[in-house]
């Protein structure tokens, strides 16, 4: 089955890290891509150098200049009718069709936009034209039949990936210094500044830890500023993006993830994949990742956007509600206390239960994330979609 897939290219994130892993294991260069952003990331470019991709919005494809606004929906459906593709899978964003695809069926992949999305007429237009629904996570599928009640079919696949290479097979025990580590995109709404305090805290309790913040973003700037404010600059490592993860998370002894919002963690499950524990907030999907005192601690978030920002100087940019999995609703965004977390840092301390969460973190992976079905259901779920009866 040929499929065109329309994806926003223009920075390395998880739905990006997806797509690549799916474009490359399945494709064979067969498929057609249409890229919303005039320029795609250099890391995604390395990773896929073969792949044709029409720009939506260039006059010319092979020239940058974009074309007038009143144009770019129109080039963009002409674009899309163009393709021969059976599906036309639009991965993760809200793009700006004229009309139906004539001769496609029309699936939207839910990586987590869907918490962001303004209920206008755009969005609702679009979500109109929709064949099916494919979600990341059961919390993606959630919040999209909470906001926007849509007829179509929904199937949830939750991401799985690759088995990372470089995994050492013997049993990990804590280093000294306790290295805790941090991977994403630098931005506020994944509260690395709550990480920060929570360092700042372990120090203060007189610990000997330190912290490396691997990703690249808009925000890191701000967070190398905030770690010489608490004074802990000495013991923080901003080490960029990571083209292979493996020695990253060969070198930590535990992970922190304190973002504001998360449907699924993909950096969480290398973690795991690695036996690297993970602290993590109680929200959206990752509770679907990392088992809670199994191979993770999992917290409640309780601090306001307003009091972190007091605590760091940071604001949180996310005016949206967040969804809540232990009472399957929707609720105002917190962030998680950083003495909360230092005190679920301190309970990986003891070796005996370090060994036994880092052992139980491999073995999680094994049960539940094998690529292989993954491929198998997001696979199945478009040849789904594919034959069913047009209702439009």
């Amino acid at each position: 089955m040929k499929k065109l897939h329309i994806i926003n290219l223009g920075k390395m994130g998880g739905v990006e890290r997806l797509f690549l892993q799916y474009i490359n294991d399945f494709s064979d260069g067969k498929d057609d891509v249409i890229c919303i952003s005039n320029e795609i990331d250099e890391d995604i470019r390395r990773q896929m150098p073969q792949q044709k991709i029409v720009f939506a919005n260039r006059l010319v494809n092979g020239l940058t200049l974009k074309a007038p606004q009143f144009l770019r929906k129109y080039l963009l459906q002409k674009r899309v009718e163009a393709s021969d593709a059976q599906v036309i899978v639009v991965w993760d964003l809200v793009p700006r069709l004229t009309a139906r695809p004539k001769r496609a069926k029309l699936v939207y992949y839910d990586h987590g936009c869907s918490w962001r999305y303004p209920e206008n007429h755009k969005t609702l237009s679009f979500m109109r034209m929709l064949d099916g629904v494919i979600s990341a996570s059961s919390a993606s599928s959630q919040v999209m039949k909470h906001r926007f009640n849509l007829p179509c079919p929904h199937y949830v696949v939750i991401n799985r990936i690759m088995t990372p290479p470089g995994i050492r097979q013997e049993p990990r025990a804590l280093t000294s210094p306790i290295k805790i580590g941090t991977a994403s995109r630098q931005v506020s709404l994944k509260g690395i500044s709550v990480t920060l305090l929570t360092l700042k805290e372990l120090l203060r309790r007189g610990h000997d830890v330190t912290l490396e913040i691997a990703g690249k973003g808009p925000d890191r700037d701000a967070f190398i500023a905030l770690a010489s404010r608490l004074g802990i600059e000495d013991k923080v490592i901003f080490s960029g993006f990571q083209q292979d993860i493996a020695p990253f998370f060969n070198r930590i002894d535990i992970y922190m993830s304190t973002p504001v919002t998360e449907p699924f963690g993909l950096s969480c499950m290398e973690s795991l994949y690695f036996g690297v524990p993970v602290i993590y907030p109680l929200v959206d999907g990752q509770p679907e990742v990392i088992k809670n005192g199994v191979c993770g601690i999992g917290l409640t978030p309780s601090v306001s956007i307003e009091e972190h920002e007091k605590l760091t100087g940071i604001r949180v940019d996310f005016p949206y509600d967040v969804y809540d999995p232990v009472r399957n609703i929707m609720t105002r965004p917190l962030l998680l206390s950083h003495v909360a977390c230092a005190d679920a840092v301190e309970t990986l301390f003891d070796q005996q239960t370090y060994q036994r969460f880092s052992q139980q973190a491999k073995q999680w992976t094994k049960e539940h994330f094998d690529y292989a079905v993954f491929r198998t259901e997001f696979n199945g779920a478009l040849s789904a979609i594919t034959s069913s009866n047009d209702e439009h």
